[in-house]
């Protein structure tokens, strides 16, 4: 009975350790990443402050495109929205609270109920934002808010690089979260809300002052490179087994 009971107890042991081996794996390539990007996004936003110079002759070039397009509806925008003290203040918040909070809770529904899409979409997030970092890093540009003309909204944190309007990750982060969402159900509400998300989120980049309209196109752009980048990492892995 003793030698029974010690091959149970060696039978789940065994059992426990082996998911416990997947997910210690799982989570240290996970922090793996978010330390990639985060690295890379720090590093560029270290050097940010030596080219403002460049970022705001980019941003005039940007206008004058915008001007070309009939798309520079930035100012009159957020002239229109900062009329209003609480509206204003509302959509900061949103800037702020949203673009840290919809993609943990994406991830997180992922993770959850479709493990089998998490790996895409978590590509997806990452190549998007590097791609945004790169972009930034090559291009630099300055926000509305730091041109001139408008009211200087609150940055996200000390380490924000200021000079990363185009493009604009929050509009990417957020149409990234609706693709992941339309994959993630069918519910119809759920995938509208998703959308309205994004929707929200490229006007407000708008009328708080933090982005030109272009940037809003370079985040959609983003987003669907990234998603692009992920589907085919998963036939390149998938011709390789």
């Amino acid at each position: 009975m003793a030698i029974l009971t010690a091959a149970a107890v060696s039978t789940v042991s065994t059992a426990v350790a082996a998911p416990l081996r997947v997910w210690i794996r799982v989570v240290v390539t996970e922090l793996a990443l978010i330390a990639l990007g985060a690295g890379a996004y720090l590093a560029v936003s270290a050097g940010a402050a030596d080219r403002a110079d460049a970022a705001t002759a980019n941003a005039a070039a940007l206008v004058r495109i915008e001007a070309a397009l009939g798309l520079d509806v930035e100012r009159s925008l957020a002239a229109w929205w900062a009329a209003d003290a609480t509206r204003a203040a509302l959509a900061n918040a949103y800037y702020v609270a949203a673009h840290f909070a919809v993609p943990v809770v994406i991830f997180g529904l992922l993770a959850l109920c479709r493990p089998d899409a998490y790996r895409r979409y978590r590509t997806a997030f990452v190549a998007a934002s590097l791609l945004g970092v790169a972009v930034s890093w090559i291009w630099p540009t300055a926000p509305p808010r730091l041109v001139g003309g408008f009211a200087d909204a609150p940055v996200i944190s000390g380490a924000e690089n200021p000079y990363a309007a185009f493009p604009s990750m929050h509009v990417g982060w957020a149409v990234w979260a609706a693709l992941a969402v339309t994959a993630l159900t069918a519910r119809w509400w759920l995938r509208t809300l998703a959308w309205l998300h994004a929707i929200v989120t490229s006007m407000d980049v708008l009328v708080t002052g933090h982005h030109w309209a272009l940037d809003v196109v370079g985040g959609v752009l983003a987003a669907l490179a990234g998603v692009a980048v992920a589907r085919g990492w998963e036939r390149f892995a998938g011709n390789r087994t």
